[in-house]
């Protein structure tokens, strides 16, 4: 932006005209990583899911998937895993994560896949029992 309005007083164009506006993303909400006291990762709150098993290999958890949590980010959101995300603000592929063992499904589907090795999730569900990297 700087190198614009540049550009354009060198043009002849009074600078007090000009009006610029950076935008940007906010820092990603990052649980696991800042200052903040979080609960040690549990089980989440309700009846347990009768689905697969979905892993959370650093934190040590393994939990039982069920339909109500919708996608491994409520899930992991339920269980006080350290998460890394910002898709509720609009930012997409910061929740991108490692999976180790398993798959997943998609809804809705992402427009831009993650690499092989990786699962968004923001938008997924595990169709077999899973290990992810968290």
């Amino acid at each position: 932006m700087s190198d614009v309005a540049d550009t354009l007083v060198q043009l002849g164009i009074e600078s007090d005209r000009l009006h610029t506006e950076l935008f940007g993303a906010l820092a990603p909400i990052n649980p696991g990583l800042k200052h903040v006291r979080r609960a040690t990762p549990h089980q989440p709150s309700g009846p347990g899911g009768t689905g697969p098993q979905v892993t959370f290999a650093r934190s040590g958890l393994t939990v039982r998937w069920a339909e109500r949590h919708g996608s491994l980010l409520e899930l992991a959101d339920a269980c006080d895993v350290p998460i890394r995300y910002s898709c509720r603000t609009g930012v997409c592929h910061t929740c991108i994560t490692p999976l180790l063992t398993g798959g997943v499904t998609y809804s809705p589907d992402p427009l831009e896949p993650p690499a092989d090795g990786t699962v968004l999730i923001c938008c997924s569900r595990p169709n077999s029992d899973l290990v992810l990297d968290m």
